[in-house]
């Protein structure tokens, strides 16, 4: 019973503030098209890009969370995520020097984390309110890690590939589950 109210609140919030996850899909977009686009530059520019794209997904995930959290609803998973891509972010930011070392690092380390947090994220949404796409969100960053470590000696174009292949279906679920969000919030208050 507590699980239901609990499920309801997080659906009813995220219906309001759908348009915060289709901007981190469009974030995500956009940095998976640079990094195609121009691999060269992206390469030479992908601290900086990363680390920018690392702190607007964790900023929009963290007012996600502190609207949830005004509701007096469950936040931490949400706001855990978000405070690590900024942490991440912000690092890349303040430690250039050592960033391309640690790139590698930083990368898997988000990956690996957010598609973990976003996948236990999931099953808290009925699938009416997009679970299967924030799973697959979750999922592709959990395997985009998992795959950096595993093959943690290629090349850097095939890197910057992984890494914008990965930006790419992360935002393009992302942006999809904010617009079915958005449909379903239309649709209830239609009734």
């Amino acid at each position: 019973m507590a699980l239901d109210g609990a499920r309801d609140a997080l659906q009813e919030m995220l219906e309001q503030r759908w348009w915060l996850i289709a901007l981190r899909g469009v974030a995500g977009i956009l940095f998976g098209i640079i990094c195609f686009a121009n691999p060269a530059v992206a390469g030479l520019s992908l601290i900086l890009l990363f680390a920018v794209f690392s702190v607007v997904d964790g900023v929009l995930g963290l007012f996600s969370a502190i609207g949830q959290a005004r509701q007096g609803e469950r936040w931490v998973w949400l706001a855990i995520e978000a405070v690590a891509s900024i942490a991440i972010g912000v690092l890349m930011l303040t430690m250039q020097g050592f960033a391309l070392a640690f790139l590698f690092i930083f990368i898997t380390v988000k990956a690996i984390l957010g598609g973990i947090l976003l996948t236990i994220a999931a099953f808290k949404l009925d699938a009416e309110h997009g679970r299967g796409l924030l799973l697959g969100a979750g999922l592709i960053s959990l395997l985009f890690g998992i795959v950096l470590i595993l093959a943690p000696l290629t090349g850097a174009k095939i890197l910057i590939w992984w890494i914008g292949a990965w930006s790419l279906l992360f935002g393009a679920l992302l942006l999809a589950l904010g617009f079915k969000l958005r449909s379903v919030a239309k649709r209830l208050a239609a009734r």
